[in-house]
């Protein structure tokens, strides 16, 4: 056993440490779990009764065994005090706390420093690039709260970004499952700070049961009664509406528009024949049933028409496959570079580019869709289907 030394530091008090600190010695998995409660925190000097509270009733023993170690190997030295004919440690000085910490792989003052300068960083730079993120992130930098919580907020505004920049669209569930895995992982509190500082619902992101958007000509029957959808010029209908047992008149066609201006437009001035639904970007499972309810009663080939840029295709592939599944035909329409490039037009950013490198290669790509893609790599632009539609 290493002798101990003691030195008085005034009357009825000493200090006692063991020789200069080089390594920890070998310990149990209890022992090593005990010290990096207690190195948590990145203080210096602990008082020795906060540090039994840590350990808890369970866990006493286990801290004079450890305490024991530490003052010998050197990791530590006691405060300690005599009281009632003996000696009791009030305080603890540790020798080396970031190395220490280190030894137990647990972050550092000063690695924990650098990963919250880099978390503000990058709640800056989402301010700075996303606008009508910027309230939400800005608050993030301010809020008293902890480097866990906001992390776990920046988490949830890049899964937003994300959401947006794929056009998707669904419920409060959706967008749960899509940026934690679970529908219920988003807390009630996170809810509230996220509706606080974004419009969710002009995000895709509803908050009631989904609707389906549709307009033109197309008349359905239901067991409570029957709708023609010519006579409302358009409406929205609870997905839910649609499921077994509905009836329908075939229309010539279905066409789907992405752009909901563009859908209104077309939906109240739709020739003979012709069905319009609005396509949310990335719509809800509860749309995509919906849809394969009305096409397994009403099936028709499909028009499919989404902004010429790589999340448009995207959507217009993701939308097909429901028509593909039910053996209809269906094509991408009024995307050609033909319809667009008189249009106002944006650069592609970055992230668009590695999206149409990435559908480029995909061997499910119709002909249409295609050729679309050579065009957008060779302009470097998109457009908005808004202007010409």
């Amino acid at each position: 056993m290493t002798a101990l030394r003691a030195e008085a530091t005034g009357r009825g008090r000493r200090t006692r440490h063991g020789p200069p600190f080089t390594a920890l010695p070998a310990l149990r998995p209890a022992q090593k779990a005990l010290l990096g409660d207690w190195l948590r925190s990145h203080a210096a000097e602990r008082q020795w009764q906060t540090l039994l509270d840590t350990a808890g009733p369970d866990r006493l023993e286990l801290a004079d065994e450890l305490l024991a170690l530490l003052l010998e190997c050197g990791a530590l030295r006691t405060k300690e005090r005599f009281v009632n004919a003996q000696w009791r440690v009030e305080r603890i000085a540790w020798a080396n706390v970031a190395t220490l910490q280190q030894a137990l792989g647990l972050a550092t003052a000063d690695t924990r420093a650098a990963a919250r300068d880099a978390l503000a960083g990058r709640l800056r730079t989402l301010a700075d690039e996303t606008p009508w993120l910027e309230s939400a992130a800005l608050h993030c930098l301010d809020a008293r709260t902890t480097d866990a919580a906001r992390q776990s907020r920046l988490e949830l505004l890049l899964a937003l970004q994300r959401w947006q920049q794929e056009q998707r669209f669904g419920l409060q569930r959706d967008f749960a499952l899509f940026a934690r895995g679970h529908t219920k992982a988003i807390t009630a509190t996170e809810w509230s700070w996220l509706q606080a500082h974004v419009t969710l619902e002009a995000l895709g992101v509803a908050h009631f049961a989904p609707l389906l958007w549709l307009g033109g000509h197309l008349r359905l029957h239901t067991a409570s009664g029957s709708l023609d959808v010519a006579a409302t010029g358009l409406c929205g209908l609870p997905a839910q509406a649609f499921t077994i047992g509905l009836r329908a008149q075939a229309p010539q066609r279905y066409w789907l528009l992405e752009n909901r201006a563009s859908f209104e437009r077309q939906a109240l001035a739709a020739a003979p024949g012709t069905c319009v639904l609005w396509l949310p970007g990335q719509p809800s499972s509860s749309w995509r049933e919906a849809v394969q309810y009305l096409l397994q009663a009403a099936p028709a080939p499909a028009d499919i028409s989404c902004d010429p840029d790589p999340a448009g295709v995207e959507i217009a592939l993701n939308a097909g496959q429901l028509w593909q599944a039910q053996g209809l035909a269906w094509r991408a329409h009024r995307m050609s570079r033909m319809d667009w490039e008189s249009a106002p037009v944006l650069d592609l950013s970055a992230h668009d580019q590695d999206w149409l490198e990435r559908l480029r290669a995909r061997q499910d790509l119709p002909l249409e869709l295609a050729q679309l893609c050579a065009d957008l790599r060779a302009t470097g632009r998109k457009a908005e289907q808004e202007a010409w539609l």
